[in-house]
C-alpha cells in the first residue's frame, strides 16, 4: 500500500486489531478461520481489496503453534482483560444467584438488575472483538476467557428480563 495511503493503513490496522486479529509481521495479519468474513467485510468497507490477499492456511512448522500464537497476540493483556471482568462481575453473579433463590421481586430488584446488566454489558462489549477465540489447546492452562464468557452469559440470562422490565416501567405511556 503506498505511503500516500497511510491514514487508510492505520484505519485497517485499528479495525483488524479491534476484530481480534494478531500480527505475524509488518502487514501480515492472522486470525482464526471464523474471522474470514469479518476480514473480507473490513477490506470492502475501507475499499482496500486491491491491496490485500486473503488466505486460509494451516500451520506446518517449525515452532510450536502455541508459541507462535503467544507472539502474534498479546495474551497477557487479554488474560488481564478477562480477569478484570471476572473480578468485577463474578461476585455480582453470585449475589444475583442468591437473590433469585430468595425470589425477590419488585421495582427495586428491576432497577438493580438494570444497573448490573448495563455494567456487565459495558465491561464485556470489547471482549468478543479483542479476543480472537483461539482453540483452548493454543492458550495457557489458566486461560480466563472461557470462564469470563460463562459469567457474562449467566449474568445476561439472569438480568436481561428484569432489566428490560425496568426500562419499560420508566417509559411514559
Amino acid at each position: 500500500m503506498p505511503e500516500s495511503e497511510r491514514s487508510r493503513r492505520h484505519a485497517l490496522r485499528s479495525r483488524l486489531t479491534r476484530s481480534g486479529f494478531g500480527t505475524t509481521a509488518a502487514g501480515v495479519w492472522v486470525a482464526p478461520a471464523h474471522a474470514t468474513d469479518q476480514a473480507r467485510a473490513t477490506l470492502r468497507e475501507l475499499d482496500m481489496e486491491g491491496y490485500a490477499e486473503l488466505f486460509h492456511a494451516d500451520h506446518l512448522g517449525f515452532r510450536d503453534l502455541s508459541e507462535a500464537v503467544a507472539r502474534w497476540w498479546d495474551l497477557p493483556a487479554l488474560q488481564a482483560m478477562h480477569e478484570g471482568f471476572l473480578t468485577e462481575h463474578e461476585p455480582v453473579l453470585t449475589a444475583w444467584r442468591r437473590r433469585s433463590l430468595r425470589g425477590e421481586e419488585g421495582p427495586r430488584r428491576r432497577r438493580a438488575a438494570f444497573a448490573d446488566h448495563l455494567r456487565a454489558v459495558d465491561s464485556w462489549r470489547r471482549s468478543p472483538f479483542l479476543d480472537p477465540g483461539l482453540p483452548p489447546e493454543l492458550l495457557p492452562d489458566d486461560w480466563a476467557g472461557g470462564r469470563a464468557a460463562r459469567v457474562f452469559s449467566d449474568l445476561h440470562t439472569l438480568l436481561r428480563t428484569p432489566a428490560l422490565d425496568h426500562v419499560r416501567s420508566t417509559l411514559t405511556p
